[in-house]
């Protein structure tokens, strides 16, 4: 495992942020965090640093009238080596209804349109009564030039653009517009190797959309998402002449430049919900044209077409709780592609909860995959036609008496892939077992504790040329064990687990154990260390390896 330090907030590694200073004017809280560790692998190449190490920190600064200004960064060392050292930045101050952002910042206006991508810049969100605002502006993607030294590292072209929204509600019932428009600057790298230059293209970005969230009578819910993407591929392609027959061009002609490359897709999504007391519904539509594509977001499924219905019921008082759903989608909505794939999902929840020691919850999928003929006719031996069935059974029963926390749970898990074409079923069907029988036991005052599992799990995998058997078994028992000392000022807390693997008439092992500890050293100062160690043993040479890694952490909260 490596470590890829994120931009994240000291909450997510359980340190508070809220501690304030004294000052009435002007108050600072926040925390840092520093980790220092070691890695070492035997028979096996290594899958970390032998010494990671970094610091985060999150800082928010609140001004007199309330203005909020939260910092938030990260320092590490990344990949294999201290080469490129992760860093950034970014603070976005929050005053009543007004929000500012600058640095390194992650904005979301509408799914189709700006859905998350991280960029390094500027902008504006405005909030005065139902008027909804949001401008952004900066760099989307980093120029990345190609080298010699490092031949593996992919070329990007460097990429600018904004985004602005307009909209008038309150969350959870509003309606907005947005428009979003980036482009690569074909200028920000040298030559891209020819290796590359079929996918590594400057290109240019137009998309509007809307999307919208209302509530009608209490009861009634309308969701929509949907927008027009312009996508130039290449911005060296040739200009197309005339205004264009698509109505996006012609109404942002300024803004986007028809070329042979141009190609104009759209994404629909929509839903209608009712929900009365104890019992609801909802049916949803979604389409998404092949190759529909955003600059503001990183990724998403396209060329599908799905329809889906899922309703909710509620009975015994509260205790008996349903949800379905039942859907079924379509790709090749192009009709350019040698065969049509349909799917058919279906879903279904049941929590019966009687008393308050016992309870169960039941968990049932089942999805099927076909093909239809498209622009050639499917093969029989090459038809792809599969369903795949999932359930899952979880009991609990839990006694509590005074300071004594006890709990029973008994989980099952099944899980079975058909193939119904008799071509090639062989080599395809599999299905998985696994039991998982636990307990654990918890004194409340003391901080002392500890927890058992017995597992099981067994997988039939399809069969390979010459092969007679390929069923795979794991199973073997987890132990664990916590205490508190000090006054619960340190915290302890050990885990091991020895699990058989049997897999093809050949018998293994794998052992884990592992430790961890905290202790508070002050009021706001906490120091933590964990060590793992892994050993595996499959019964064959070339399998076996071990690993062990330690970690050493400081905080602060202030």
């Amino acid at each position: 495992m490596r470590f890829y330090p994120l931009l994240v907030c000291l909450s997510s590694v359980g340190l508070p942020l809220f501690a304030q200073t004294s000052s009435p004017a002007v108050t600072v809280s926040g925390g840092l965090n520093a980790y220092a560790g070691f890695y070492k692998a035997g028979g096996i190449p290594a899958r970390n640093q032998p010494a990671p190490f970094g610091l985060s920190g999150a800082v928010t600064v609140t001004l007199p009238g309330g203005v909020s200004l939260p910092f938030s960064a990260v320092l590490g060392n990344q990949g294999a080596s201290f080469r490129q050292p992760f860093n950034q930045f970014g603070v976005s101050p929050t005053y009543k209804w007004a929000t500012a952002h600058a640095g390194y910042r992650n904005v979301y206006f509408s799914p189709f349109t700006l859905a998350g991508h991280t960029f390094l810049g500027g902008g504006v969100e405005l909030n005065p009564g139902k008027l909804r605002l949001g401008a952004v502006y900066g760099r989307f993607n980093k120029a990345i030039a190609s080298n010699l030294a490092e031949p593996d590292v992919i070329p990007a072209y460097g990429r600018t653009g904004y985004a602005v929204k307009l909209g008038y509600g309150k969350p959870g019932n509003y309606v907005d517009l947005v428009m979003l428009r980036a482009q690569d600057d074909s200028t920000s790298i040298g030559a891209v190797p020819l290796t590359a230059e079929r996918t590594v293209k400057p290109a240019e970005n137009l998309v509007v959309g809307a999307t919208s969230r209302l509530l009608i009578l209490k009861h009634i819910t309308v969701e929509l998402d949907a927008a027009v993407s312009t996508y130039t591929r290449d911005l060296r392609s040739s200009v197309v002449a005339g205004e264009g027959s698509s109505p996006i061009v012609r109404l942002f002609g300024q803004l986007i430049t028809p070329r042979l490359s141009t190609q104009v897709t759209q994404a629909t999504q929509a839903a209608l919900g009712y929900q009365g007391k104890g019992y609801g519904i909802k049916v949803q539509y979604k389409r998404i044209d092949p190759n529909f594509q955003t600059m503001g977001a990183y990724y998403f499924q396209s060329d599908i077409e799905s329809y889906a219905i899922a309703p909710n019921l509620t009975l015994l008082a509260g205790k008996l709780r349903l949800a379905g759903s039942y859907g079924v989608q379509y790709d090749n909505l192009a009709g350019n592609k040698n065969a049509r794939t349909g799917r058919s999902i279906g879903s279904l929840v049941v929590s019966y909860n009687p008393a308050t020691k016992f309870g169960i919850d039941i968990q049932l999928s089942n999805y099927g995959l076909s093909q239809q003929a498209g622009l050639r006719p499917v093969i029989d031996t090459l038809r792809l036609a599969q369903n795949n069935l999932s359930a899952t059974v979880n009991t609990r029963y839990s006694l509590q008496k005074e300071d004594v926390m006890q709990v029973f749970t008994l989980t099952t898990t099944y899980q079975k892939l058909s193939d119904l074409n008799n071509r090639t079923a062989s080599q395809t069907e599999n299905n998985n077992t696994n039991l998982n029988l636990g307990y654990f036991y918890q004194q409340t005052t003391t901080g002392w504790g500890i927890n058992g599992m017995v597992s099981y799990t067994q997988t039939q995998l399809p069969l390979a040329v010459g092969d007679s058997n390929r069923m795979v078994r794991f199973y073997g028992p987890t132990l664990g064990a916590t205490q508190a000392f000090f006054e619960k000022k340190m915290t302890t807390s050990v885990n091991a687990s020895y699990l058989f693997n049997q897999q093809a008439g050949v018998l293994g092992n794998v052992l884990t154990v592992s430790a961890n500890g905290g202790y508070q050293v002050a009021k706001r100062q906490t120091i933590s260390a964990s060590l793992i160690y892994l050993y595996s043993h499959t019964g064959i040479q070339e399998q076996t390896f071990n690993e062990l890694r330690g970690n050493l952490g400081y905080g602060i909260t202030f």
